[in-house]
């Protein structure tokens, strides 16, 4: 089974989202491999590879919140992340460009393994949201890279050429098009059905079973499913 996964390194609920996905499918008798197809959906393309704001800044600026507003919205997030086993640093998380971010999970899809893929999406969700490094700078992505056995040397090469711009894009076309799509993290599943925002682990485990068993069921019904809002970001901003 395959199932893609629109999503963005600046987003929380998406680092949030793979996790429970993660805890979802350890608790699932899989009869046949699941691979997922990590699809790049920029939130802020336009967002400058040097931040000039952190997570704070941006929801006061581009949210309009008040700072106790954006210090209330920041405080609830991080308390969703730690029930899932994530502990967030939002206050000075860095507001940064992630094309970068984007172009090298796909180049490196076609050089490792999907464990291997799967750790490197990990390392740079960890690194943005609880670590509060830079994902925009490319000596440090490549380092990441090298963590998972790529040469950081062809992926500096790599990054000073245009390779997979075209591709970031067209899987932002793609969903973009959709009539369906609100808001990231986005899964789609090979039957069509989807999922879009933070759903809780026991309501993802029962839409994955669903879908294995060829049944459809609603996951915000399920009865081991948490209480958990649903959430997620869009352009036009992040919210519970």
């Amino acid at each position: 089974m395959k199932i893609k996964i629109w999503f963005d390194f600046q987003c929380p609920f998406c680092y949030m989202g793979e996790q429970m996905l993660e805890k979802a499918l350890s608790q699932i008798e899989l009869t046949e491999p699941v691979i997922i197809e990590y699809k790049a959906y920029e939130l802020n393309p336009k967002a400058p590879e040097i931040p000039v704001e952190t997570m704070t800044q941006h929801f006061m600026d581009g949210h309009k919140f008040t700072k106790q507003e954006a210090e209330e919205h920041i405080a609830k997030v991080t308390r969703m992340a730690e029930r899932v086993g994530l502990h967030y640093h939002l206050t000075e998380a860095k507001v940064c460009n992630s094309l970068d971010a984007h172009r090298l999970m796909k180049y490196a899809a076609d050089k490792i393994s999907p464990g291997q893929l799967k750790k490197l999406s990990f390392s740079i969700f960890k690194a943005e949201f609880e670590e509060e490094e830079l994902i925009s700078d490319r000596q440090f992505l490549a380092s990441l890279a090298e963590a998972v056995g790529l040469s950081a040397v062809d992926v500096m090469e790599m990054f000073s050429t245009d390779a997979y711009i075209a591709e970031v894009r067209k899987d932002e076309e793609e969903i973009d098009s959709r009539s369906d799509f609100d808001f990231i993290p986005f899964m789609l599943l090979p039957d069509g059905s989807v999922r879009q925002g933070v759903l809780s682990v026991g309501g993802l485990r029962s839409w994955l079973q669903s879908a294995l068993d060829g049944e459809s069921a609603d996951p915000d019904n399920a009865p081991d499913s948490d209480p958990t809002p649903i959430a997620g970001c869009s352009p036009s901003g992040c919210g519970v």
